[in-house]
């Protein structure tokens, strides 16, 4: 369910923003280009929102004792009302959760990947005036010195 959220929010960010924060066009920019207030809220909120998950335990040694241990696996008590009562039925829709999850971990990587390699917004997918990824691969490393022929090979 997280990179589904994420997932939305990092397409949704080139168009909408959050009261305060400035217009960035590539996403994985917008860290920087926020108030540090605004980045601090966040933080605690998202802090909070975990802490409290887990009823104060904020350790991997910890969060998993007592009723923590109790839950099956990626079960956060997120949206379990909207579950069918029917157990074949609710076991077909956490079959099709868990496969759309998949997806969009694998939609955010690419998106990741893709403003990374344009160094750019997500939408259009190549920029006006973009002639493709010159020197993103020259990287201080071997595979890019060998890339670049830097070390004459």
């Amino acid at each position: 369910r997280v990179c589904m959220l994420a997932t939305i929010g990092f397409a949704a960010e080139q168009y909408v923003q959050f009261p305060g924060c400035p217009e960035t066009p590539d996403a994985l920019q917008a860290i920087y280009t926020a108030p540090v207030n605004l980045t601090g809220l966040l933080l605690f909120a998202a802090g909070y929102i975990e802490s409290t998950s887990y009823n104060g335990k904020l350790t991997m040694l910890d969060m998993f004792e007592g009723e923590g241990a109790k839950r099956a696996p990626g079960d956060l008590n997120f949206g379990k009302r909207f579950l069918p009562g029917d157990k074949a039925k609710a076991d077909d829709l956490a079959t099709k959760e868990l496969n759309n999850g998949r997806l969009a971990m694998l939609a955010f990587s690419g998106m990741v990947h893709h403003n990374l390699v344009v160094k750019g917004p997500l939408f259009p997918l190549f920029p006006e005036g973009w002639e493709g990824p010159q020197g993103s691969w020259d990287l201080d490393s071997t595979a890019g010195a060998l890339n670049s022929g830097r070390l004459g090979l």
